[in-house]
């Protein structure tokens, strides 16, 4: 019979594929989203937005299932991945403005979508770190964990560079600002630490 650390470890890595496999049906069905500028949030927006709101929810809900997954080996410092996950359980409810709303236009509800993503995307790095390296002592291959935190700071650190380099002077944003790529990374290195995390409970 599977363990609690199990379970949790196998619905991680199954919400986590499901994530990836939403946000790429997305980029085919709304193909008016270009992602080398467009960032994901924005897919919410389109004719297909709840497979983005789904896509969020799963994304969400596989972060704190590995936190429960490793909370035998890493608590409490897993709780750090349960807050951050509050950025994309709250963002499948609280839709963003087109990125091409003027900063003194958006809306509130945009802001707070904002202060959610933020919260996500600067957290999950520390967040996943100091996990991997408290665990890193008792789960079979934990330093590997730890070493695998690095994927997460080397994508928000890509993403920081394309958000600083393109920063347009004017305060207008188009396809001349490419964050689009850099933040799909962001969800390409954060899922993949989950499903590593998943793999080595599970192994």
């Amino acid at each position: 019979m599977a363990s609690p650390s199990d379970i949790a470890a196998i619905y991680a890595l199954s919400a986590g594929a499901l994530t990836c496999c939403l946000v790429m049906l997305l980029h085919l069905l709304e193909p008016e989203f270009d992602p080398s500028w467009r960032m994901l949030s924005e897919y919410s927006l389109g004719r297909y937005g709840v497979l983005m709101r789904l896509a969020f929810l799963a994304w969400g809900t596989s972060v704190i299932a590995v936190a429960a997954a490793l909370s035998g080996w890493a608590w409490p410092w897993s709780l750090g991945l349960v807050v951050v996950a509050v950025g994309p359980l709250g963002a499948a409810f609280v839709d963003t403005d087109p990125i091409t709303t003027p900063g003194s236009e958006m809306s509130r509800r945009s802001k707070v979508h904002a202060v959610l993503g933020l919260l996500f995307i600067l957290g999950f790095p520390p967040a996943s770190t100091v996990t991997g390296i408290s665990a890193a002592g008792g789960l079979a291959l934990g330093q590997t964990l730890a070493w695998a935190s690095l994927i997460p700071w080397l994508a928000l650190l890509w993403f920081l560079a394309a958000s600083i380099r393109y920063a347009p002077a004017d305060g207008r944003v188009g396809p001349q600002v490419r964050v689009g790529w850099p933040n799909r990374m962001l969800l390409g290195a954060y899922v993949a630490w989950v499903a590593l995390a998943a793999a080595l409970v599970l192994r």
